[in-house]
């Protein structure tokens, strides 16, 4: 038979064993947890952005010359949304990332706030 890790908590075995079998996190890991799909989320939708404005690119290299202007004009306007969206995502994401750096005393455990240049680097990165 194993024995119970709990076994050396002495009076407080009730309230390990009760934490270690329920798959309770403390309250930072979650955050961190929220913290990284939010990360992933905001990537991946960089992804796509940055896919969007490479097929538009080569539309408007094959576009009549009077229609060129209309379609640089839309396409910025795109990405001018995309990137205010994407911004204020990022704020957010950035809010969480320092409540997290509060909860957490062991700076080895901070996470490192996000950027627009960061994250877009990294999308960029990934479709090479």
């Amino acid at each position: 038979m194993q024995s119970d890790p709990d076994d050396a908590a002495g009076d407080a075995w009730a309230a390990r064993h009760v934490v270690r079998t329920s798959g309770a996190r403390p309250l930072w890991a979650e955050l961190r947890r929220d913290i990284m799909e939010r990360r992933l989320r905001i990537v991946t939708r960089l992804r796509a952005h940055v896919a969007w404005v490479a097929r538009r690119q080569e539309l408007v290299a094959d576009l009549p010359s009077e229609r060129i202007l209309s379609e640089v004009a839309l396409t910025k306007q795109g990405d001018d949304r995309t990137r205010a969206e994407v911004t204020q995502s990022i704020a957010e994401l950035n809010a969480l990332v320092r409540r997290h750096n509060l909860m957490v005393t062991a700076t080895s455990l901070h996470v490192p706030t996000a950027t627009l240049e960061g994250l877009l680097e990294i999308a960029r990165a990934h479709r090479r």
